[in-house]
């Protein structure tokens, strides 16, 4: 009876170990995608925009795989044509701040960035987009950030691939990301700036909490972060995650069955029931975590 008990308490514990150890192994944002008559695997990774690229110098398997591929695919091409395809997304053609905004609220708006920057006018960017304006908010509020917009891990991968002799793949246009991103409603995008400043304490603690998560690779609590963000942003992030997933889904076969790919895109992407991860395993690819760290 004793031995009996012992061996069931053995087998609770063995079950337990393996329940962690696969939880653990799913814990990466490197997946290999292989199966439906691939000649060579291709892998899909998670970035965060505004990481740093040296956080994919600390993972060897990742450059392993890197170097492997004969292509790396991106969200955008991100080259020198890139800004000047983007500007004319970001400036108001028939408007101004200080004509969209309220005298207070745009004393708000100022008042902010120079409590970071005493010399700061908001004048100066008048004719911009409320949207853009929020992205400074972020970017002002974080220094890190600054340093991940100018030398981000996304840029770090096209860049490996031009010093590196390999493809270089867009799955859209960068006006496609401009107008996705700057062509919504002004009105909205005023209430978003507003609340970017008025919220400024809780939208930092998200964007560590996002951060945080990233870098240990959790992909857990960035599918929980991901989730709730979508239920209190449903129409926006249908377009933002949603619908280009199902776009890229469309191009991605025929791009692997070319040649192996490096397909580099946000973390968000790769989450959920209508992620990539669950959209390549649904087209028939054997979809796998690859043990990064």
């Amino acid at each position: 009876m004793k031995n009996i008990k012992l061996l069931l308490i053995l087998l609770i514990g063995f079950n337990i170990a393996l329940q962690a150890q696969t939880k653990k192994a799913s814990n990466s944002l490197l997946w290999e995608i292989s199966g439906k008559g691939l000649k060579k695997p291709s892998y899909l990774f998670g970035t965060h925009h505004l990481v740093n690229a040296k956080f994919a110098d600390t993972m060897k398997v990742l450059q392993e795989k890197l170097k492997s591929v004969d292509a790396v695919v991106g969200e955008i091409l991100m080259d020198s044509t890139m800004q000047t395809k983007l500007a004319p997304f970001l400036i108001m053609k028939n408007n101004t701040l200080n004509n969209l905004l309220t005298k207070a609220e745009y004393k708000e708006v100022e008042d902010y960035f120079k409590s970071k920057q005493p010399d700061f006018e908001l004048k100066q960017m008048n004719n911009f987009k409320p949207a853009m304006i929020s992205i400074m908010v972020t970017l002002f509020d974080d220094p890190d950030a600054q340093k991940g917009m100018k030398d981000g891990i996304d840029v770090g991968f096209q860049q490996y691939a031009k010093k590196n002799g390999k493809s270089l793949l867009g799955l859209e246009t960068v006006e496609y990301q401009g107008a996705l991103l700057f062509d919504t409603d002004l009105q909205k995008q005023k209430k978003a700036l507003l609340k970017s400043i008025r919220e400024i304490a809780k939208t930092r603690q998200k964007m560590q909490e996002l951060k945080t998560y990233y870098l240990v690779q959790d992909i857990d609590k960035l599918t929980t972060f991901f989730k709730a963000f979508d239920e209190e942003n449903k129409e926006f992030m249908n377009e933002l995650l949603k619908n280009r997933n199902k776009r890229w889904l469309d191009q991605l076969p025929a791009l692997m069955e070319k040649q192996s790919l490096f397909i580099a895109v946000g973390a968000g992407h790769l989450l959920g029931n209508e992620g990539l991860i669950q959209g390549l395993q649904t087209l028939g690819y054997t979809i796998k975590p690859v043990a990064t760290n």
